[in-house]
């Protein structure tokens, strides 16, 4: 499916659907246009090769799967991989690509996944037409301020979850459920981190005005989106080192349950040993001179119940009980 926005100064902005001559426009430069693909055909993806003329081994780049950012630098465009994250479900994060071509008057965005935010992106360029009466280059930062904000979004969401982490494990309710969602989100945050990292480093060299297509009026708004990633990496690593924490929390807890456990189980030890002893030795087939004394049988059991209560009185004064 292809959606494209035109503007024109004579015009203002339009708003076209499917394949339409997309060389002509790019060799008017008065027009500046923003062309969309979302899951192309190959009748729609060949626009690439023959209206832009892109390198062959870029169009392969946009058909494979990478695993992390890049950014390959041409005479007259450049091509950019992308990638922005967003929350899956429960303390897991998924992350969603799009590739991106930015040239002298366009930009052309190709994309897989659904990507709701391009339509808020769309309508904001057809409700404002600064958006691409500015340039390519305003667009094309525009596309990526709306991307990186997609990481603020999880960000609160992974806040907002942590903070239920720390309830749980504070009120007593924690399990290993718990410990499984820990680990599962300190790497989708180990991922967040590394993505944004190589974003972060691509960002900064726009907003050093390295390249030529970018104009020195528009270097301000890179400069912004750079920080924007530059604070989602921050919050990142924050978010790793508060789940560590977490984590040394939870197996302290842990810990302790387990040695309050295993304290019980060595004090009723204690106490039944000297009782086992007694019964054992009276459990004798022996003729013991107090058995014939009146009332023996209750001076044992007297004897054993004295021996609990100093027992237990000894653990009180110790203060293990």
């Amino acid at each position: 499916m292809i959606k494209t926005l035109t503007y024109h100064p004579d015009e203002g902005v339009k708003e076209h659907a499917g394949l339409i001559d997309f060389k002509e426009l790019a060799a008017n430069h008065d027009c500046t246009f923003w062309v969309d693909l979302e899951k192309p055909e190959d009748e729609e993806a060949y626009i690439l090769t023959s209206d832009f003329k892109f390198h062959p081994l870029v169009i392969e780049d946009v058909i494979a799967e990478k695993e992390l950012p890049k950014l390959d630098v041409f005479d007259n465009y450049l091509f950019l991989v992308f990638y922005t994250s967003y929350y899956k479900s429960e303390g897991e994060l998924g992350t969603k690509e799009i590739d991106l071509f930015f040239g002298k008057n366009y930009v052309v965005s190709i994309h897989n996944d659904s990507f709701p935010v391009l339509d808020r992106i769309r309508n904001r360029c057809l409700k404002d037409e600064r958006v691409l009466s500015r340039g390519a280059d305003f667009a094309f930062h525009t596309i990526l301020d709306y991307m990186v904000d997609e990481f603020v979004n999880v960000r609160e969401a992974v806040q907002k979850f942590i903070d239920q982490l720390e309830e749980s494990i504070f009120s007593g309710q924690a399990d290993q459920e718990i410990l499984k969602r820990i680990f599962e989100l300190k790497e989708d945050i180990g991922a967040l981190r590394r993505l944004a990292s190589s974003q972060r480093q691509i960002l900064w060299r726009f907003s050093r005005g390295e390249y030529k297509l970018v104009g020195s009026d528009s270097l301000i708004y890179y400069r912004d989106v750079y920080d924007h990633i530059n604070s989602v990496v921050e919050h990142a690593e924050n978010f790793n080192e508060l789940l560590s924490n977490i984590l040394e929390v939870y197996l302290s807890m842990t810990s302790n349950k387990t040695n309050a456990i295993m304290k019980t189980l060595t004090i009723f030890t204690v106490i039944l040993l000297p009782l086992s002893v007694i019964s054992g030795i009276y459990g004798m087939n022996l003729d013991f001179p107090e058995k014939h004394i009146p009332g023996s049988y209750f001076m044992v059991l007297g004897l054993m119940a004295l021996i609990v209560i100093s027992l237990l009185a000894f653990f009180k004064r110790k203060d293990w009980l």
